[in-house]
């Protein structure tokens, strides 16, 4: 990591460091942290964003689970794996 270097232009990175990622590289800035990444790992980044909110909607959408619900869940799950024994 000593060969990155803050400059009054930029910030500089060798080439050697970036060879993993492929010919193009996406870069933005994340909060304090620099973030670099290939375009690939950057599409599946965004459709697993993108899935993670379809689920907290349809999570919404069917509200708080009951108590007796969540008892039926985990009686069911307890038999299965009372099957497998």
């Amino acid at each position: 990591m000593d060969e990155i270097r803050i400059t009054k232009g930029g910030l500089n990175i060798p080439g050697r460091l970036l060879r993993g990622f492929g010919p193009t590289v996406a870069v933005h800035r994340g909060g304090d942290a620099l973030i670099i990444e290939s375009p690939r790992r950057l599409e599946a980044r965004k459709r697993f964003a993108q899935q993670v909110r379809a689920i907290r909607r349809a999570a919404k959408e069917l509200g708080p689970l009951t108590a007796g619900e969540i008892a039926v869940e985990v009686g069911e799950v307890r038999r299965q794996r009372a099957r497998r024994r």
